[in-house]
């Protein structure tokens, strides 16, 4: 069993990969792309999967911030005059939001089981905020496959991460259930 310092070392590697490309995007699209740096209005109470919830824990503690308190779902608790404390800790969700991201679509039977498909379909999807004057008419026009972030990819190696953390005394004490961004300001 892997230690959670490797695991952690692993993680922060993963989301060192996620914001360079994450960079490379936004370069590309930086003239369709509105939101700029002081833009929050994505930022959200939302829930981590629990290897995110303890590496970004763990800053906290260990660089003595001090989240905001709970106001509601609509306000992120790791920001501050609308700039996130946490920016270079953020987890994959806060790295990814706005750009176009590519999503395997998913078919799922009365029983909640995913339903398998001969040839699965793939979707792109954009933050309407971010990209105000693309449509579902001009995004192929605009977003070219190659250059969108692969969330299957990044997901699939995340959920890897996360199951070897869940291994550790640390992550069993957790348990395998998402924990809201709010609880850290809690503990």
């Amino acid at each position: 069993m892997r230690t959670v310092d490797a695991i952690l070392k692993d993680y922060r590697a993963f989301l060192s990969d996620v914001s360079e490309e994450a960079a490379r995007l936004t370069e590309i699209y930086r003239e369709y792309m509105v939101c700029k740096k002081g833009c929050s209005q994505c930022c959200t109470d939302l829930t981590l999967l629990p290897l995110e919830w303890f590496a970004l824990d763990k800053v906290v503690q260990d660089e003595g911030l001090h989240p905001q308190p709970y106001v509601s779902e609509e306000r992120c608790t790791m920001l501050d005059n609308d700039a996130c404390m946490v920016y270079p800790y953020r987890p994959l969700i806060c790295r990814t939001h706005g750009l176009p991201l590519l999503y395997l679509t998913q078919d799922y039977n009365d029983a909640g089981i995913r339903i398998k498909v001969d040839e699965p379909e793939w979707q792109i999807s954009w933050c309407d905020l971010n990209f105000t004057d693309v449509s579902e008419e001009t995004m192929e026009d605009i977003f070219d496959p190659e250059d969108v972030l692969n969330m299957e990819e990044w997901n699939l190696i995340l959920g890897k991460l996360n199951r070897e953390f869940l291994k550790t005394p640390e992550g069993k004490a957790l348990g395998k259930n998402r924990i809201p961004l709010k609880n850290i300001s809690a503990s």
